[in-house]
């Protein structure tokens, strides 16, 4: 599936798109825990986001947005938010690929990767471990009293 897909910065346009895929991923596990940080977000919030961070989407041969990955600089970290992939389009590299082109987007003056998810989220965690990623350091009861577990890598 990866061969077809193009990975490009995202646009003012893709906002909605983007918007729509993020609040679908993550609505699936609203019996767990409040996921309103990921599906509430404004179209305000993310054009601000796309002036301070590096967005990244996927995009289907027909140009439409299948996922999207953030990543800003904070002191030398790159830190990775909101990977999100279009549950119709999840398992078939799309999320492997944003990662991949976000961390070739780290700026040279990074010194480590960083990536957060919940520890509750088992599929998540193996996800980041396959991709390299090596346990950094957990949040107790960080987000609504939930463990988050953030991952690290070095920047290639």
């Amino acid at each position: 599936m990866t061969e077809n897909i193009t990975l490009s910065p995202a646009l003012p346009e893709d906002v909605p798109s983007v918007l729509a895929i993020q609040a679908k991923a993550f609505a699936h596990h609203s019996g767990e825990f409040d996921v309103a940080l990921w599906t509430g977000e404004t179209s305000g919030e993310l054009l601000s986001d796309l002036q301070e961070m590096t967005v990244i989407v996927a995009r289907s041969k027909t140009g439409e947005v299948l996922g999207s990955v953030r990543a800003r600089d904070l002191e030398g970290v790159w830190v990775v938010r909101k990977l999100s992939v279009s549950p119709d389009h999840q398992r078939k590299g799309i999320g492997a690929a944003l990662m991949r082109a976000i961390e070739e987007a780290a700026p040279k003056t990074c010194h480590k990767i960083s990536v957060c998810t919940m520890l509750r989220l088992g599929e998540n965690v193996r996800f980041f471990l396959d991709g390299g990623y090596m346990p950094d350091y957990l949040m107790a009861g960080h987000y609504n009293r939930l463990h988050l577990i953030c991952f690290a890598k070095k920047p290639s």
